[in-house]
């Protein structure tokens, strides 16, 4: 089997799927259809449903990535690997 991998290779790829996201569908459509990949990538990590409250009222990019950066330093914080 493979290794899991670390939060930081997590961040990244969720980072860059959102962003794909937004240059996709456009800002307003994009922060929508991201909420439920973020919701997958947070399910069963530490403090991930708080996470994806407060990531569903959200209505940027902007603030949607500065809520993800900040859910994946909280992660790196507790030492936490994927699930």
């Amino acid at each position: 089997l493979l290794p899991a991998p670390e939060v930081e290779e997590i961040r990244k790829i969720m980072t860059e799927h959102v962003q794909n996201l937004y240059d996709f569908y456009g800002e307003y459509t994009g922060v929508r259809v991201a909420r439920k990949h973020i919701a997958w990538y947070s399910k069963g990590r530490h403090q991930g449903a708080a996470f994806r409250q407060r990531i569903n009222r959200v209505e940027t990019a902007a603030a949607q990535l500065a809520l993800i950066d900040a859910f994946f330093d909280d992660l790196a914080a507790a030492g936490e690997l994927a699930a």
